[in-house]
């Protein structure tokens, strides 16, 4: 593997806790004493969180065990999609690659390992898109597999890769619907993945990593993905933005690594069932709750043709 590891991008706010914990368990990976790590600390919301976010800035200005700390503190709030999606454009305009990680994020002491081998093992291969970290607790999963579109718990990416991200979620849900993609995006994450999106649309949330998925995914890029996480999220304990408090995606981080090792760089449709049956919990569902995220999924992509129809009606029958 090359020596060459790529810079982290990683994303704090006001979790003091978090950002110690996941910081210490990043610094623990050996690849860390030669790599890069910028953190990009967003500014408070109001007057209750600076003290909050002045306790992250302390954490941060005190790390080490990485080759060098750069720390971008934002005076005004910014918000996850800007603060995220502006400081990943800023690292990969000088470094041509960057690992995001977010302050939720904690890291197996195999993750940098996994995640520059990724990098450097397939930038010449443009069906790849990224390279993500997290797996959820699937039993059969193979070593590393592929799936159609990205995701945002652990990942890293390149420059020409990044520059499909695309901004208008409107556009996104309208190209979905015009090329008949609806179902094919339903079968990778369930209908979640559909909920968030028009969500996004509406102005319901904030996140970026919807309009990341649906860009890749429309890019027909794919994401490589591990049978066995690479990190766990403790940020699904209420304490973030967009992370309700629920259990549901806990996992136990891999105790070894052996490489990527032999992969077929091809979109998995075994693994994406298993994915969107885990994400919908179709293991535990009752005759309730199967009849009400059939509704919604329904619901929800009438409401696709609905944007559809409203952004053809804004931009001509060329959509």
């Amino acid at each position: 593997m090359s020596a060459n590891y790529a810079p982290i991008a990683y994303f704090a706010f006001n979790r003091p806790a978090h950002t110690e914990r996941t910081l210490a368990a990043l610094a623990a990976n050996p690849q860390a004493e030669a790599t890069d790590l910028h953190v990009f600390v967003d500014g408070a919301r109001n007057e209750a969180e600076c003290p909050l976010v002045a306790k992250v800035l302390d954490a941060v200005r005190a790390v080490q065990g990485f080759r060098t700390v750069t720390v971008h503190a934002s005076k005004a709030n910014q918000g996850l999609y800007s603060a995220i999606t502006g400081g990943v454009s800023r690292v990969l305009a000088d470094a041509g690659r960057v690992i995001v990680v977010e302050d939720d994020i904690l890291v197996s002491p195999f993750f940098l390992a996994y995640m520059n081998e990724g990098l450097d093992r397939f930038e010449s291969d443009l069906r790849v898109g990224s390279i993500h970290a997290y797996s959820p607790p699937i039993a059969g999963l193979p070593d590393h597999f592929f799936l159609r579109g990205g995701d945002c718990w652990g990942w890293a990416t390149w420059t020409d890769r990044w520059s499909l991200y695309r901004e208008d979620t409107h556009e996104l849900v309208s190209e979905l619907v015009a090329n008949d993609q609806i179902d094919a995006y339903l079968s990778i994450y369930g209908h979640h993945s559909l909920v968030h999106l028009i969500k996004r649309a509406w102005g319901r949330n904030f996140s970026w990593a919807s309009n990341w998925h649906a860009s890749l995914f429309l890019a027909g890029k794919l994401t490589l993905h591990p049978g066995r996480s690479h990190v766990e999220n403790i940020g699904n304990d209420g304490t973030g933005t967009h992370a309700a408090d629920s259990g549901i995606y806990a996992t136990k981080t891999t105790e070894s690594y052996d490489g990527i090792g032999a992969v077929h760089v091809l979109h998995d449709s075994d693994c994406a069932k298993a994915m969107r049956d885990f994400m919908d919990g179709v293991a535990c569902e009752t005759p309730y709750r199967i009849l009400r995220r059939k509704l919604v999924t329904l619901l929800f992509k009438w409401n696709a043709h609905l944007i559809f129809a409203k952004q053809r009606g804004r931009t001509g029958a060329n959509v």
